[in-house]
């Protein structure tokens, strides 16, 4: 196949869409495509009771990721297109990639993907994205924290970078409900066997209060993470406790963050409706909901989105005009034609989107 890409190119230029090519390749095999990345599931496994671990093997078109980034997972439910980020848990020299995918109570893509996707089912993969990596040049001391299903990211980015430096100070501290709940312990463990420099520290809300985080807990695992370069990925109350912690000290420069699970939004209606204006689909209407994608679909639109908790980017367009307010970061945008995420930000004032 890879020798005839080159022809199918210029076939598909001049003659024939590659949608078109696509559906007849498909016939043959649902992996043949021009330049769409297909995945074969190659086995599902329980990593926990509600986290199952996925191993796909790509096609030829796949480009490699690094360490801690997420893919983007197109699947097909109810006769249309879903979109999810999911955290990349194999390493990136791997010949087969590894998603965690946690059940969400409401969540239309991780449930269907737990009930009925197979071993031997084609999915389909979009972009690899996220800025959650590890630098150039690893810092002498790390200090890992991760939350629920957050650990996944965690969990790439601490096998990278021992393999990158075998005796990496590095010290994990992971928070989970249940030691049943802890995705990729054991994996961990035999890290530290493997590792003496790496320290586990697993807490867990079921006993009490040893388990919560709290600035006297971290000073008792890790005494010295002032001095160490941080990585967090995790529940929104976790992030936010963290983040409170190394502001105080004054040493947030040394966190980096990912942003893990739903972001709390309220979706009440807003006490002032602003006008929004789809410029390019000439549609008018009125935010009715708390971000502008669901203000847009519940007036009928039908934007482009992706994992909807601000992630992807996939719903990232140009805002001509307005003022508005990023729901998870509260950062206010005033200035004309800038890039925002529309899952994730709210009006302040009529506002022009160029969608």
């Amino acid at each position: 196949m890879s020798a005839l890409n080159p022809i199918i190119n210029r076939v598909v230029g001049k003659f024939v869409k590659e949608d078109w090519l696509d559906f007849a390749f498909s016939h043959v095999d649902s992996m043949l495509t021009v330049s769409r990345v297909m995945a074969k599931v190659v086995s599902i496994s329980d990593e926990t009771s509600d986290i199952k671990r996925f191993v796909l093997q790509p096609n030829q078109h796949w480009k490699s990721f690094q360490a801690g980034q997420f893919v983007t997972v197109k699947v097909m439910i109810d006769g249309s297109f879903r979109e999810r980020c999911y955290s990349l848990v194999s390493a990136p020299t791997d010949s087969v990639i590894e998603i965690g995918v946690k059940r969400q109570p409401h969540g239309k893509v991780s449930n269907w993907m737990h009930d009925n996707l197979s071993v031997g089912d084609v999915i389909e993969l979009g972009d690899v994205g996220g800025d959650f990596v590890l630098p150039a040049t690893l810092p002498s001391k790390m200090l890992l924290i991760a939350g629920g299903s957050g650990v996944t990211p965690i969990y790439s980015i601490l096998v990278e970078a021992l393999k990158r430096q075998a005796n990496l100070d590095v010290t994990v501290m992971y928070y989970a409900n249940t030691d049943k709940d802890l995705a990729f312990g054991n994996e961990m463990v035999e890290l530290a066997v493997k590792h003496p420099s790496l320290k586990l520290h697993y807490a867990l809300a079921s006993a009490g209060d040893v388990g919560r985080f709290s600035p006297q807990q971290l000073s008792a695992v890790c005494a010295d993470y002032t001095d160490r370069t941080t990585y967090i990925c995790g529940p929104q109350g976790l992030m936010g406790a963290v983040s409170k912690v190394w502001a105080e000290k004054g040493i947030s420069q040394q966190l980096t963050q990912e942003v893990f699970g739903f972001a709390t939004i309220n979706t009440d209606v807003p006490a002032n409706q602003m006008e929004i204006t789809l410029r390019r689909s000439q549609q008018v209407l009125l935010n009715s909901k708390a971000s502008l994608l669901e203000s847009a679909e519940d007036a009928g639109a039908r934007p482009v989105y992706g994992c909807r908790i601000g992630m992807c980017k996939t719903c990232s367009c140009t805002k001509v005009s307005g003022v508005v307010r990023d729901l998870v970061t509260g950062a206010i945008d005033d200035q004309p034609n800038t890039q925002i995420r529309i899952c994730v930000t709210e009006p302040l004032s009529a506002v022009v989107l160029d969608i």
